[in-house]
């Protein structure tokens, strides 16, 4: 493993709560002891250094970026009413999990954002690295119905299992393989969409329909000024989709080819098809969280906050402070690849 240190901008977690956790300042207690009627808003976003409006901007010179790109946005709302150790409650999510390498950018900026333009563009290779080129992209929102169970397994451990039923009617999915040298270019992807083609701009009449389900579990450990926790999210989970379109394409610069019958012939750069109404399973991405927090004293505490996806760690090493009525964070992230 190759461990990465740099600053990086992470928006606040945003988190409102109509009720007091049994630890006021950890976000993903889920011991609520005191109210019944909850509302919890939680937003998060996290990237290595790719934005999440890249592809909106104009690009006038490739972008700042690294070799390996990521970035993950989680947005989730949830009401939910609390019956001893069951949470019975409605919510709504929105995910976007991105990956793209040095490969896909070079070749996005070569091609000038425009797919047309890269399949009239057969020499691209002469114009790039010798790379191979990979991008991910994976997206959905739903809404639905959840089932929360805590298992108080001793007075300092706690284990949660959340099974949520998705109902959803947007996502995108595109997967993109290939590589480029001095000889050739050769690619392929797979891109399956619900409303909106964002490669072609084209605007899909049928009307896509997934449902599903997803399981969360999370573990808590909690002794005097030792709190642990961890929380592994969308594990096995899975959309099944109707009526989705696939778009489908491959590229090979190698356009000039000797057929049977002894003679040269001429094929295109790119050749594709496009499937509609067509059936899909679409694997929810799974994402992992994890807090260490010890107590030095009542007004004192030193921790660390842990995201992982996708093969990339965020870290926050953190002092907590009590000052008056409040509590305050002080920490520095960093994320190891």
């Amino acid at each position: 493993m190759v461990w990465k240190k740099s600053l990086h901008f992470v928006p606040a977690l945003l988190l409102f709560s109509i009720n007091a956790h049994a630890v006021s300042y950890f976000e993903n207690d889920f011991r609520d002891t005191n109210s019944s009627y909850h509302l919890h808003l939680r937003g998060d976003a996290k990237s290595n250094g790719l934005p999440f409006n890249i592809f909106e901007k104009e690009w006038k010179n490739i972008p700042p970026h690294k070799q390996e790109n990521h970035a993950f946005g989680n947005l989730y709302y949830e009401f939910y009413f609390k019956m001893d150790d069951l949470k019975i409650g409605i919510f709504k999510q929105d995910i976007a999990q991105i990956y793209f390498n040095e490969g896909f950018f070079q070749t996005w900026y070569t091609a000038q954002k425009d797919f047309f333009a890269l399949l009239l563009n057969p020499a691209i290779n002469t114009q790039l690295s010798s790379l191979p080129i990979k991008g991910e992209g994976n997206y959905y929102t739903a809404q639905g119905v959840y089932l929360q169970k805590v298992f108080e397994l001793s007075n300092t451990h706690f284990l949660s299992t959340k099974l949520k039923l998705n109902h959803a009617n947007e996502f995108q999915n595109i997967q993109v393989d290939g590589y480029t040298n001095s000889e050739k270019f050769k690619g392929s992807f797979d891109y399956y969409y619900g409303k909106k083609n964002y490669i072609s701009n084209a605007q899909d009449k049928d009307e896509s329909l997934g449902l599903g389900y997803s399981l969360d579990i999370e573990y808590l450990y909690n002794k005097q000024n030792l709190y642990f926790y961890l929380g592994a999210f969308n594990l096995y989970s899975f959309i099944y989709w109707e009526n989705v379109t696939h778009m489908h394409y491959d590229l090979d610069s190698q356009v000039i080819y000797e057929g049977d019958d002894g003679y040269n012939h001429y094929k295109p750069f790119g050749v594709g098809y496009y499937e509609y109404n067509v059936k899909y399973t679409q694997r929810l991405p799974a994402y992992y969280k994890a807090s260490l927090n010890y107590e030095l004293s009542s007004s004192l505490a030193c921790g660390n906050n842990l995201d992982f996806f996708d093969g990339t760690f965020f870290n926050e090493p953190y002092l907590n402070a009590k000052i008056g009525a409040g509590r305050y964070k002080f920490g520095y992230g960093y994320e190891n690849q």
